[in-house]
């Protein structure tokens, strides 16, 4: 039975913009009716110097909430996110399962910004259905 899932997804290092839209499109072939956000910049939470591109993909599932966050951790390693790029402070690409089954898993994350804007155009009536183009 497929269940909801809410995604945050973010870089703040290179193609910021093309690389969120590159995992939107990659989320949204993993998801069923999926409902994506535009792509927005938010300052760093924790008080950074780099400005962050966001965006929030919503759609239904039949994994396993751990199967789909362990997709979402390779996505990222294939894409750049390695203990180097950590080390320096660069996120190529982030992803995040915040909502998974009407539970929230990632409750700061929930309460933050990047993912607050985002939400608030997946579940509202005017939503953006197109991918915007890499």
């Amino acid at each position: 039975m497929a269940v909801e899932a809410v995604l945050s997804i973010g870089s703040n290092f290179g193609d910021r913009t093309g690389q969120v839209s590159e995992a939107m499109q990659w989320i949204c072939d993993l998801l069923s009716g999926s409902r994506c956000s535009s792509i927005y910049a938010t300052d760093d939470c924790h008080g950074g110097p780099r400005v962050y591109h966001n965006a929030v993909v919503a759609g239904h599932t039949d994994l396993p909430a751990s199967e789909l966050e362990s997709l979402c951790k390779r996505y990222e390693c294939a894409h750049g996110r390695t203990p180097q790029a950590r080390a320096a402070g660069d996120v190529p690409i982030d992803i995040d399962l915040v909502i998974y089954d009407a539970e929230v898993l990632r409750p700061a994350d929930f309460r933050r910004s990047f993912f607050k804007i985002g939400y608030r155009e997946v579940i509202s009536d005017a939503v953006c259905q197109e991918l915007p183009s890499p």
